[in-house]
């Protein structure tokens, strides 16, 4: 993605988790805004550009994802916003004819993309810019830095390049960066700010709609994830309890023979089951009663060794 220019910032760096899309359209909308709104996530980017208060621009781009508009872009960003644990939130005033620019950076038709400055006739590229009075941005790149030239009716209103703040009036970066035998050029064209003019995205695109599915989906997702998590913590408990049921068991059929098995089933049925193994008081109360009929089995002194270990369990599986 390369870089805006930045013109007059309103807002610099704000917290997305902080911000609902909603809000952010209406205060710009209301207040006449013109520039751009930039919304920058690990991985993905989502402008909004405006005029005079109206949306003109939609765009959304993943790092390895095709670039969207309108409608899909607004939906893609509302989706980054309510998921999205970090972001921030950049606004930036553009006077009308730099807005038009930015415009066609983003959406504008394309007449050349990655072409090898050597191959282009530039001096036609040039006259051929100023005889169609177009209106758009010429870039110059390397794999390492890159300039602008904006122009407005096929004449330049002034140049940007990396690590700049706004648009200068001296070519500077683009003239050298011309002259690299590595450089490429996109040449990206617009429509007139009067015609960006006649559209409104904002009549067509309920935001509201789109950001309150957005944060519906996100709720779902969490309750979804929610129930998962009570559902694997509840299974874990229930493992947990027949593995501690089982070693109770085994101690005390070591103790008291085989028939401690049903004496066991006996008194957890009595005690309402194995979740009984978690309350300290109906525990004391089940082990009460295994030590109740192991009296008639076997003598004082393994029934002492036998709680011990039975104890022992319950209190390890506590901790």
């Amino acid at each position: 993605m390369f870089q805006l220019p930045k013109g007059n910032p309103l807002f610099e760096n704000l917290a997305v988790t902080k911000l609902k899309l909603t809000d952010v359209v209406t205060k710009l909308a209301n207040g006449s805004f013109s520039g751009y709104a930039s919304f920058t996530f690990p991985g993905a980017t989502g402008i909004l550009v405006f005029e005079a208060g109206k949306l003109i621009t939609t765009f959304y781009k993943t790092t390895q994802g095709q670039p969207l508009s309108d409608f899909e872009a607004m939906t893609a960003l509302a989706e980054q916003m309510a998921n999205s644990g970090t972001g921030t939130m950049d606004v930036y005033r553009l006077s009308k004819d730099l807005t038009m620019c930015v415009n066609s950076l983003l959406q504008g038709e394309v007449l050349y993309r990655s072409q090898e400055l050597v191959l282009i006739d530039i001096k036609n590229l040039l006259e051929r810019i100023k005889n169609e009075r177009m209106n758009g941005c010429l870039r110059i790149y390397t794999d390492e830095k890159s300039a602008m030239i904006f122009y407005k009716e096929g004449n330049p209103l002034g140049f940007f390049h990396d690590g700049s703040q706004d648009i200068d009036s001296s070519p500077g970066e683009s003239h050298q960066l011309a002259q690299d035998p590595k450089a490429k050029l996109d040449l990206y064209t617009s429509v007139s700010a009067d015609e960006l003019m006649a559209h409104d995205l904002l009549d067509v695109i309920n935001v509201a709609k789109i950001w309150d599915a957005a944060v519906a989906r996100k709720q779902a997702e969490l309750e979804r994830m929610n129930r998962e998590l009570a559902e694997k913590d509840r299974m874990l408990s229930l493992n947990l309890l027949n593995d501690l049921e089982n070693q109770i068991r085994n101690v005390y059929v070591e103790y008291v023979g085989t028939v401690g098995r049903g004496i066991i089933d006996k008194e957890l049925t009595t005690a309402g089951g194995n979740t009984c193994l978690q309350d300290p008081e109906r525990s004391e109360q089940f082990v009460a009663a295994l030590e109740k009929a192991a009296k008639l089995l076997i003598n004082v002194k393994k029934i002492t060794e036998m709680k011990e270990k039975i104890n022992a369990l319950l209190t390890q599986a506590r901790a």
